[in-house]
């Protein structure tokens, strides 16, 4: 019986191609014809068999011998699926062939037609060149929101008028919009190559930012991306994984569709600061000794000595560099993601903001322990009140460390991080580097200011390989794509043990990442939940560092009837009772009341109750997250009845104070998760966490420091 709703799921994706096509010709009548939707009746594999200017790409595709899931690709594109094809035509070919030395396809080495061919499709995904114009926007430039087959992302540029595009600053597309049964091809006037170089050798040919390559090389920072590609170990066919191959999970009311990562690939994102701004006030910056003198300034450490080892973890220009590297890449717009952010149109009441580990390691006491890291904060800028706080802060764009606290006395504008131009090549095999406009650091002035606020944090962010493999679903909405199907946009992921660091996963039960969707309750629209066959589970994994000093620690979750009953532990430490997430009477044991209500009573009387709610360790859920379509469902419903609105307006999607005490900087914190109660299929839900500080959460009554956002 499964097999056959599979089948007809199969049937209505297809089914739904067809009919987005047909939609999107009315989003673009002011393009000109030939950027029109035409309709060919074919798959790809045939589209491009058959279309003799593009005749040479298409030997290059069936020359690819690389295989996805132990399927050849030209074969791949003969099945039902969501493709998009940038096919360079064969004049385009030709160039290439000529510019490379060689004479025909036929010479092509085959890796480097299983490149070619990959690097020109996109696989899970059909991008029109109205999506192209979403994405930009008034944009300079932007990245197509999901890799390529290759595992990079394709940038977009207008070219002329916002009918043509340019693919990462080389290729126009010529044509667009040929749709076929499964999926979309766009023809284009040149082939695409993207650079093989690492991110240290990026940075090292770039002459704008020759001094901090510089000092990536003699912290050894360089070396250890150079050599960080890619995780040969991990196999995706090994038997102990077949059973997790197409898995159904039921979680959030419904079967999920789950499968493991295919690859375990390494990246890194570095924030360089170029040489002049270096150069000049407040950092007067021109060589190493300088930038050692710096860097010394703010975490101590002896005077400089040019033979001294920058390459230990606790010299002062190592932690600096390393505090201005992440551990994973991804496109510019998805450092931080929209999903889940509340919106007054035309600005957002709150900033998208993540709060990722740096590649920076803080001295630690424990010889045991896995060391602390360096915390750093990236925002992303909506809210009115940002974009016009002086200095102006430029809609759209990133910055590190930046204080948007409504209560900081003293306005921290952060660093500027700088969309890529066409000018430079940017993104490399293992990552990225981005320029900035300063330098940021985890000194003492940086965690008065910064971190002296509440810190929430998506789950997700606790784990570099999500982000760097792909995992991470960043659509703003979905289609109500049954989770049942391995064709739904958003996808479900069984994450074994060893395939996130630092996490330990329980053999009896499955931490599994469940995809963006937009009717999910879930903070940035995707979650994780434990699940398991033999009603057992039990997590493992580390928080990222704060400041030493008394905090709370929420876990952020939509309680429902399908949850199960657990136990928290900090450093192995159990705490509190055993936290239940199931809604079935969860609103009179808490003391929930509706907002309606609150705002009904007296002053008095509204922080009592929420005192009360507090007391009993809950919280109403956040004003600044809601639902990615209210009212967007199938019946104008979600699953539970809810029909959209704030997490704060309804009485499941709640925060629970797992812990209140001392966190020191100087020990990475460990957190378990154990069953208490999950008979059936009762499973336990990790959406997002918070860590707020004592000055924070301890100010109560009017003016309080903790706002509902």
């Amino acid at each position: 019986m499964k097999h056959i709703v599979k089948n007809i799921y199969a049937w209505l994706a297809v089914v739904t191609v067809g009919l987005v096509s047909t939609t999107f010709t009315s989003c673009t009548d002011d393009m000109a014809p030939e950027h029109y939707y035409t309709w060919n009746g074919k798959m790809m594999s045939d589209y491009l068999n058959a279309d003799d200017n593009l005749s040479e790409f298409a030997a290059i595709v069936s020359r690819a011998t690389g295989s996805t899931r132990g399927v050849n690709i030209m074969d791949l594109l003969g099945t039902y699926g969501d493709y998009t094809c940038f096919a360079p035509t064969n004049k385009a070919v030709d160039t290439y062939l000529s510019e490379n030395g060689y004479s025909s396809v036929e010479e092509i080495p085959v890796d480097i037609c299983d490149t070619i061919a990959r690097t020109h499709l996109i696989n899970g995904r059909i991008y029109s060149t109205a999506d192209f114009a979403e994405l930009l926007g008034d944009k300079v430039s932007a990245d197509v929101n999901k890799v390529n087959m290759n595992g990079r992302y394709l940038s977009l540029e207008y070219v002329d008028n916002v009918a043509s595009y340019k693919l990462s600053g080389t290729g126009i597309i010529l044509h667009a919009n040929d749709s076929v049964d499964n999926g979309i091809v766009h023809t284009v006037n040149a082939v695409l190559s993207p650079s093989n170089a690492t991110v240290p050798d990026l940075l090292a040919e770039d002459d704008r930012v020759t001094l901090f390559s510089e000092a990536l090389v003699v912290t050894g920072l360089a070396d250890y991306m150079a050599n960080h590609i890619k995780d040969d170990s991990w196999n995706y066919y090994a038997e102990e994984y077949e059973p997790l191959h197409g898995k159904l999970i039921y979680s959030g009311a419904q079967w999920n569709w789950c499968d493991i990562p295919e690859e375990r690939k390494f990246k890194f994102t570095v924030f360089a600061c170029p040489d002049d701004i270096l150069a000049a006030n407040p950092y007067n910056i021109t060589d190493l000794e300088s930038f050692y003198n710096y860097a010394r300034n703010i975490y101590g450490g002896p005077d400089f000595d040019k033979d001294m080892d920058f390459k230990d973890k606790a010299n002062p220009l190592h932690r600096l560099i390393a505090y201005h590297c992440l551990p994973f890449a991804q496109s510019y717009d998805h450092y931080t993601t929209i999903c889940g952010v509340r919106y007054n149109e035309p600005k957002a009441f709150i900033n998208p903001t993540e709060w990722y580990s740096t590649m920076d390691t803080i001295p630690y006491n424990e010889v045991d322990e896995i060391p602390p890291l360096a915390t750093i904060k990236m925002t992303r800028i909506k809210s009115a009140r940002e974009i016009l706080k002086y200095p102006p802060a430029i809609e759209e764009d990133l910055y590190l460390n930046r204080s948007d606290n409504n209560r900081s006395t003293v306005h921290n504008p952060g660093v500027h991080v700088q969309r890529p131009t066409s000018g430079h090549v940017q993104e490399a095999r293992n990552g990225a580097y981005f320029l900035i406009d300063g330098l940021a650091d985890y000194g003492q002035e940086t965690q008065d200011e910064i971190f002296n606020t509440r810190i929430r944090f998506d789950l997700i962010d606790c784990f570099p390989e999500m982000i760097s493999n792909d995992l991470r679903n960043y659509e703003e909405t979905h289609t109500t794509t049954s989770s049942e199907d391995p064709k739904s946009p958003a996808r479900n992921y069984i994450l074994p043990q060893g395939y996130l660091e630092g996490v330990k996963v329980n053999s009896d039960g499955y931490f599994l990442y469940q995809g963006a969707r937009n009717y999910y309750w879930s903070y940035e629209g995707d979650e994780f939940n434990l699940a398991s066959d033999v009603n057992h589970y039990d997590l493992e994994y580390y928080l990222p560092s704060v400041p030493s000093g008394t905090y709370q620690i929420r876990l952020g979750l939509c309680a429902m009837a399908s949850r199960g009953i657990c136990q928290f532990y900090l450093d192995d430490v159990p705490y509190g009772i055993p936290f239940d997430e199931r809604n079935e009477g969860l609103t009179a044991r808490i003391g929930w009341v509706a907002p309606s209500q609150l705002e009904a009573m007296s002053q008095e009387d509204r922080e009592a109750a929420k005192k009360n709610m507090h007391n009993n360790s809950w919280y109403h859920g956040p004003k600044g997250i809601f639902n990615a379509s209210p009212g967007g469902y199938k019946d104008g419903k979600d699953a539970l009845g809810h029909s959209g609105g704030t997490f704060y307006e309804h009485d499941n999607t709640l925060r629970y104070i797992l812990y209140t005490g001392p966190l020191s900087e100087n020990k990475r914190h460990k957190v378990r998760i154990k069953s208490i109660w999950a008979v059936g299929t009762a499973l336990i839900m990790f959406d997002y966490m918070e860590l707020v500080p004592k000055s924070v959460y301890g100010v109560e009554g009017e003016g309080k420091a903790e706002d509902e956002y």
